[in-house]
């Protein structure tokens, strides 16, 4: 494994940790149960085969203290997803969640850090916008449920925040190739309806009636975003070291 593929798929674990409580809060509000169920367990499949690939993969100390922590983190989330959705579960998973979030994030600079070259970079930072894509997701389900409602709300604007400053820092890069450049065009083309949708109430009866919309919308952006962190990775790849 090189570094710009563990930067790529320690940053799809942190996408997974908002991607699987955003999947377990839709299935315990009954929208879009089937596919948040697909979801769920497809994504607990996911992150436990990429976390065993990247234990296979520790070339410096600051990777095996990170992917020790991120181990460490992974069980008690695994629990709660696991369990039949409720309330009680989501108000445990919200800090548990956030742990685990912060553990894979770290996992990942670790991983940009060990050749530390601005494509690597690059890879990082797209991989934050499939990250936030779902964090986005999360938080506003955890609205649409009554939980956590100051919090999300703040949690919500502040990863809108960071996922358009991301975005035009990507669009101004130098660094991307052709091919990229139309996968950030593509981000921008999805990214603007989710947006809209996800800010246009903050009324949690209104924004559970747009859901369903929001939840497919997610999964647009992601797949967008998917395509980008693809590209950049083979750009990475193609560098002579």
């Amino acid at each position: 494994m090189d570094t710009a593929s563990a930067v790529n798929m320690a940053g799809r674990l942190r996408m997974l940790s908002q991607r699987m409580v955003k999947a377990y809060l839709l299935l315990g509000q009954g929208i879009a149960a089937d596919d948040a169920r697909t979801i769920l367990q497809g994504s607990i499949n996911q992150f436990e085969s990429e976390l065993a690939a990247l234990k296979t993969f520790q070339p410096t100390p600051m990777v095996r203290s990170a992917l020790a922590k991120l181990e460490g983190a992974w069980p008690k989330c695994r629990a709660l997803l696991s369990a039949a959705p409720g309330k009680a579960g989501a108000t445990e998973l919200y800090d548990a969640n956030e742990a685990l979030q912060q553990a894979a994030h770290s996992a990942t600079l670790a991983y940009e850090q060990v050749n530390a070259t601005p494509l690597d970079h690059l890879v990082s930072i797209a991989g934050r916008q499939r990250m936030l894509s779902q964090r986005m997701a999360k938080f506003y389900f955890y609205r649409t449920w009554g939980l956590h409602d100051d919090a999300a709300d703040m949690e919500l604007h502040l990863s809108r925040a960071h996922f358009t400053a991301v975005l035009i820092q990507i669009e101004s890069s130098q660094l991307p190739s052709a091919q990229s450049k139309a996968g950030v065009a593509r981000i921008r083309r999805e990214w603007e309806p989710y947006q809209q949708l996800l800010f246009a109430s903050r009324e949690p009866a209104k924004m559970r009636g747009d859901a369903a919309r929001v939840a497919e919308l997610s999964e647009r952006v992601l797949a967008a975003t998917e395509e980008l962190v693809a590209q950049l990775v083979a750009q990475a790849q193609a560098v002579p070291r």
